[in-house]
């Protein structure tokens, strides 16, 4: 019998749970859209154009009236905030998560290594569900890098900051 022991630090432990986090995530709206047959996330081009700033995100206020812009209603306060780092290189899984970005006119590439703050809100007002759907907003100084908008549900869903 082999016994293997190893040590971690509170930091890196934090950041495998985000990164697991994200991972499940996208594992639901991977399975979600293989499900619904569809492959691509909300096209910004389907949409007519919203005007909205992506720097200057600085207090809570912003950061609501940010999601405010795409016709969200959230709650006052995040549920969770959290610092994560985008890793160096992109698994299927983070590059189905830029697609999703890419698709807002974001990407994530340009932040690979970087830490980064993520701020959930539980969005109040979303079209005919009942169940919890939260706004996520991926922050780099003071700057909207990336986020979506997910269901709490098992085989939810996940999509970006447009309306549906």
């Amino acid at each position: 019998m082999f016994i293997v022991t190893t040590k971690i630090s509170k930091k890196k432990a934090a950041a495998a749970l985000v990164g697991l986090g994200v991972l499940i995530a996208l594992c639901i709206l991977l399975v979600s859209m293989a499900k619904s047959g569809d492959t691509d996330a909300v096209s910004v081009a389907d949409t007519p154009p919203i005007e909205v700033s992506y720097k200057n995100i600085k207090e809570n206020e912003d950061r609501i009236t940010f999601l405010n812009a795409f016709g969200w209603e959230v709650a006052q306060e995040p549920v969770a905030i959290e610092e994560i780092v985008i890793p160096e290189e992109f698994n299927e899984i983070y590059e189905e998560y830029n697609k999703l970005q890419k698709s807002q006119n974001l990407d994530l590439t340009k932040y690979r290594g970087k830490t980064v703050r993520r701020y959930t809100y539980q969005v109040l007002n979303y079209p005919q569900k009942d169940d919890t759907v939260y706004a996520n907003l991926l922050i780099y100084k003071n700057r909207v890098i990336g986020g979506d908008i997910c269901s709490a549900e098992y085989q939810g869903f996940m999509h970006g900051f447009l309306m549906p």
